[in-house]
This record gives structure tokens, sequence and C-alpha cells, in this order.
């Protein structure tokens, strides 16, 4: 690595930190939950943890998972405290509510799995454990697989970044990662990932039967098209489940997504948030599937030697556009987008302004998964099998 390179990821991590002394500043008024502002990228503070809503949901987890990391990078002793507080305010709600809608394992991962491996603390353990036993429920034996929200009659792409905590509780729980890659091979059979390594965002199921009628988008610009966050979700689910399992068909798939993702990367190296739409020049960025794409194909070069050295590159370039053009002071990763959203939550607002720009949770927490990856050789803390 070189000097520049590498003052330019400390940078970032000052930039991070920057956000995040402001938050642990804020935490110190009391037991809140802090909200993202699409807007600003900014917080506000909740008397509640929203559990049962995708709408109002407070992404608690990637908050948590990004004083994780930057604990684990600066060892400032202030984020593992923040980080810890979130937890012990979310834990007990994930640990006894039941599981309404499939987002919610990105709080029990992010949060409280990533927290016990990092800090050991047995209450998060049990919280994460049980919270899990609540996920399992959203699993439609019919459909064999995870819908994304309970009684909806849909799989969506996006599912597999939610089953790393089922992954990891296996190690307990067996029948957790049976679901998990129960339901990952069920999207391999459906074809949400196509012959051709790019990806279909959802499925719809009949109501009775549960078998699947047909593939659409609720984000991108047609059912046809790549909507490029659903792209970084393909090749993030099967770098999981590959991790996890050791299976080649995962790593396949894994593969398959990257190499389409490598091989449509853009000039400037950040995507617009569907490959296929016409007036996509017109339209925003989507700068969280770049980070989230960027932290996998960081994983795949140890995986993949025949690729390790363009996944690099490809990582490397986009990882540089993402903190030169994308990346605030207080660091916020702007320029991202919900997309087309054709899905409302009923008696909620739709999420986003789409066509104009959003700051999305996603990138907050992957631009902190990928300095991480870039400056730690030891990536223990987020191995689904100790080996990572």
């Amino acid at each position: 690595m070189d000097a520049d390179y590498r003052r330019t990821l400390d940078r970032a991590v000052r930039h991070l930190c920057n956000g995040a002394d402001a938050v642990c500043d804020g935490m110190k008024a009391g037991d809140r939950i802090p909200r993202l502002n699409y807007m600003t990228g900014g917080y506000t503070w909740d008397g509640d943890y929203v559990w049962n809503s995708w709408a109002d949901f407070q992404w608690v987890g990637f908050l948590a998972g990004r004083l994780w990391l930057l604990h684990l990078l600066t060892r400032e002793q202030r984020y593992a405290d923040a980080a810890l507080q979130l937890c012990r305010r979310i834990g007990p709600d994930l640990a006894q509510h039941p599981t309404v809608f499939s987002s919610t394992g990105i709080d029990m991962y992010y949060a409280l799995t990533l927290g016990h491996q990092i800090t050991g603390d047995s209450d998060l353990k049990n919280w994460a454990l049980a919270g899990g036993d609540n996920f399992a429920n959203i699993f439609d034996r019919k459909a064999r697989a995870f819908l994304q929200i309970a009684g909806a009659d849909r799989i969506v792409i996006d599912t597999g970044l939610n089953l790393p905590s089922m992954l990891w509780a296996s190690q307990w729980e067996p029948e957790r990662a049976t679901l998990a890659y129960r339901h990952l091979d069920t999207v391999l059979e459906i074809g949400l990932i196509r012959p051709d390594g790019s990806s279909c965002h959802a499925a719809a199921l009949d109501p009775e039967t549960r078998a699947v009628t047909g593939l659409f988008s609720l984000q991108g610009w047609s059912n046809d098209s790549v909507w490029a966050r659903g792209q970084a979700w393909a090749m993030l689910g099967y770098a999981h489940a590959y991790e996890a399992s050791r299976k080649p068909h995962y790593l396949e798939a894994a593969r398959s997504a990257a190499d389409w993702y490598v091989a449509h990367a853009p000039k400037g190296w950040v995507p617009r948030y569907d490959y296929d739409d016409p007036d996509r020049d017109k339209l925003p960025y989507d700068s969280c599937a770049a980070c989230i794409a960027t932290a996998v194909l960081m994983r795949l070069v140890r995986w993949l030697p025949d690729r390790a050295q363009q996944y690099r590159d490809v990582a490397r370039q986009t990882l540089k556009a993402l903190l030169a053009d994308f990346l605030t002071p207080g660091g916020v990763v702007l320029h991202g987008t919900w997309g087309r959203m054709r899905h409302v939550e009923a008696g909620k607002p739709r999420l986003g302004r789409f066509p104009q720009e959003d700051v999305m949770p996603y990138g907050n927490y992957w631009i902190a998964e990928c300095l991480y990856r870039e400056l730690s050789t030891d990536w223990s803390a987020l191995s689904l099998d100790g080996k990572a």
C-alpha cells in the first residue's frame, strides 16, 4: 500500500470519527435511539426503538456496527461504549417481539452479533439467539424462503444481507443455518441471479400455493433491468453463505454476480441507481451499492486467486472515488437513493425522494467496513467461520 493511499484511508477514518463523536455526545443526554435523517445524514433522537415497521425503521444495527468497527480501527473505547449502549437498548426488544420484516436481521447481526464477537458479552449473544428464534418465524415452508415482510407474497434478493446472525447462530442451533441455506438455494433456483450474473430484485408468490408467479423489481427501472443495489446484495448474500459453509456453489454465485459488477463498472466507478434506465445519467448514483460491492470484492480477493488482481484493482479504484467525491468531513456518504419505490407500507408515506437523492443507511455502514478490511489483515470480528 503506497503512502498516499494510506493517508487517504487514515483521513477517511478521521471523517467517520467526526460523525461518530457527534453521535456519542448525543447519547450522553439519555437512553435514546438515534434515527438517521435521510436528507442530511445527521441524527434525530427517538424515545422508543421501532422494530415492527420498515417505513419507521431506525437502522440502529448499521450505526452500532459502524461504531464497533471504528473501535477496532482506533481503539477508542467511547465507540465501543456507545455501540454497547445501543445494543442494550434494542436487544431485549429483538429477543421478545415477533419478527415482522427481515431487516431486523441487520440489527441482530451488526449490533448484537458483531458486539458479542468483539466483547464476548453474553447478553448480546443471548439476545441475538432469542431474536433468531423470532426471525425463523418469517421462513415460509411452502416457499422455502424467508419472506421480505411477514405475510407478504414476495421474496427479495436483499434478504441475504439479513441472514448472517442465522449463520453465526448455527454453532448452537444448527437449524438456523439450514433455514438460511434453504432460502439462499431457493433464490438461486427461482432465478434472482440470472445466467449472466446480473440480479433481479424480487419474486412474486401465489398466495395459496406459494409458487413463484413472476419476477419483478420493487426499486429498479423495470422488471428486466439491473438495480445497482440489488446487484450488490446478490454479491453479499452469497459471500456470506460461502464464508459460513465453504460450499462451492455459493462461491460460484458470488463470483458470477461480482464478475457482472466488475464488467459493468462505469466511468468514475460508482454506478447510477439502475444500469438500464435510459435516463440514468440524469438520475441519482447509488453510492451505497458501490460501498457494499467494494467490501465484497475485498473478501473475494482472498477466495478467488485467479480474479484477485482484477477484483482488488476495482475495489481500490471504487473506494478512492467514494472517499474523494462522496464522503463528507462528517463521515456521511452522499449521493444515494432508495430508487423507484413501488411498495408502500400501509398507512405510511413512501420512502425516499426519488429522483432526488437521499443519504442511505447502508453506505454509512459499508464505508466503515471497506476501511476496516483495507486497513486490517485480521477480519475475525466479522468472520462467519473463524477463518476469514
